[in-house]
């Protein structure tokens, strides 16, 4: 991922956010990392009044669709968004982790409170035929890498939401 992306705060654009773990560790194997990944994500769309069009959590990154109205809300970057999100993660990932003898074990070679790398990939999404493409490349992750047969299989992927509204996060919609 390339360092010092530019991050833009375009009217009615769609994020798309790509981030990863320290050093490509498949945290999200552990299913309590993806809850709280999710709690925390979820708790900060209602804070800061962003809404989640879609996401996958993989063993070592995490996906998602981010959309604001930057009329309503002029001082939410995703800057700002990803910091919180990723910093309380970081926080109770560690807690989770270490709070558990065998968790220094396991993970001796990282950092107490490392959890995610620096920095995050943005896309500005301008059409909706390149939604599409973003929300498809998101969901058919899991089967890419061989996770699962089929999208719809994938517990952590916001795929389950919007077919049949069976999903862990619940996804907004909004008019493109």
């Amino acid at each position: 991922m390339p360092k010092n992306l530019p991050k833009f705060n375009q009217e009615s654009y769609i994020h798309y956010i790509t981030t990863k773990t320290f050093k490509n560790y498949p945290f999200f194997k552990n299913e309590k990392c993806c809850l709280i990944l999710l709690e925390e994500l979820d708790f900060y769309r209602n804070k800061l009044g962003f809404k989640i069009l879609g996401y996958v959590i993989m063993p070592d990154h995490f996906h998602c669709l981010i959309f604001w109205d930057v009329e309503k809300y002029k001082e939410l970057t995703i800057g700002k968004i990803m910091q919180g999100d990723k910093g309380i993660t970081s926080y109770r990932v560690a807690r989770e982790i270490y709070s558990h003898r065998v968790g220094a074990a396991i993970l001796p070679h990282l950092p107490r409170r490392s959890f995610w790398q620096k920095g995050f990939y943005d896309f500005n999404i301008y059409t909706f035929k390149k939604f599409k493409e973003k929300l498809n490349y998101i969901h058919n992750n899991p089967v890419r890498v061989n996770l699962c047969k089929n999208p719809q299989d994938y517990y952590w992927s916001s795929c389950n939401s919007l077919e049949n509204n069976r999903g862990i996060l619940k996804i907004d919609k909004i008019e493109i």
